[in-house]
């Protein structure tokens, strides 16, 4: 199965199989792109990836408003039964035209279940989670202390699909703890979060494989406002080897309603906040 690994804006996701991280409002350090993992190698104890990604945005207004960003990722995980697995997640963001902002991602620590049948049609696994607060804006400007995660995925059985299609959905809520209730520059800080995503993938037998991830998120802060927002990804990938993945995609995130508050804003592309990216990964 082909898992698509996304830390996106706003938030280090792993909206597929990674721990969902809402700790932050408005991070600083976290990737637009989302990659394609190769399948892990079965039955080694100790398994991950390390990928690299670059990203700027779809079009170029020529008024300094150009993205240029470099975004790193390293996930480990430690095999503890054959049913349960240790991850551990965290990343680097480099914006390579302002090194100002570059900064650590906040780092993810969950046990997860592995997939298990819950009837002929469907498999299901879960995983539960804390979030460690490495990045700057986490630790300094939100004096976040720790969140807790928790979520599920429901796949349909591959068995009951033709072959190399694959189609998935999950959710997650996050519980933040601050120190404080409001960031040193006054905003009021997120204290719950959701997200709900539905993946569907297709690989074909030379290696190349297309993917389309679709992910709705909210979030309540201290004051108990929400808000929701977006993100709509497509992406082809080529597996150069077992090992070596490369890929290219697009991104499109934002609010999900415009600020009259009543019109949708979920919309596959945008000239203002649509991101292309290349991404390489190493699976080992």
């Amino acid at each position: 199965m082909v898992i698509a690994i996304r830390p996106l804006i706003g938030f280090v996701l792993t909206a597929l199989m990674a721990a969902p991280v809402f700790a932050n409002n408005n991070a600083s350090v976290t990737s637009p792109t989302s990659v394609i993992q190769t399948p892990k190698k079965d039955g080694r104890r100790w398994s991950g990836f390390v990928s690299a990604s670059r990203s700027t945005n779809l079009v170029n207004h020529d008024d300094g408003t150009q993205s240029d960003v470099m975004d790193y990722l390293a996930r480990l995980n430690l095999k503890l039964t054959n049913n349960f697995s240790l991850r551990v997640q965290g990343g680097y963001s480099q914006d390579l035209k302002d090194a100002q902002n570059d900064d650590f991602s906040n780092t993810s620590v969950s046990l997860r279940r592995a997939p298990f049948d819950l009837n002929q049609s469907f498999k299901g696994t879960y995983r539960v989670g804390m979030i460690a607060p490495t990045s700057k804006d986490a630790y300094k400007r939100q004096n976040l202390l720790t969140g807790i995660t928790a979520g599920g995925d429901l796949m349909i059985n591959p068995d009951r699909l033709i072959t190399g299609l694959d189609i998935l959905g999950g959710v997650s809520v996050t519980r933040n703890f601050h120190q404080y209730e409001t960031a040193l520059d006054g905003a009021v800080n997120t204290q719950y979060s959701s997200s709900q995503m539905v993946s569907i993938s297709y690989s074909f037998e030379s290696g190349v494989a297309l993917s389309a991830t679709f992910t709705h998120m909210n979030t309540w802060s201290y004051q108990n406002v929400m808000r929701d927002s977006f993100d709509f990804s497509q992406e082809i990938g080529y597996d150069i080897s077992p090992s070596f993945n490369i890929a290219a995609g697009h991104t499109n995130s934002g609010s999900t309603l415009r600020p009259n508050g009543t019109d949708s804003n979920v919309k596959l592309l945008d000239e203002e906040s649509s991101l292309i990216y290349a991404s390489a990964t190493f699976v080992f």
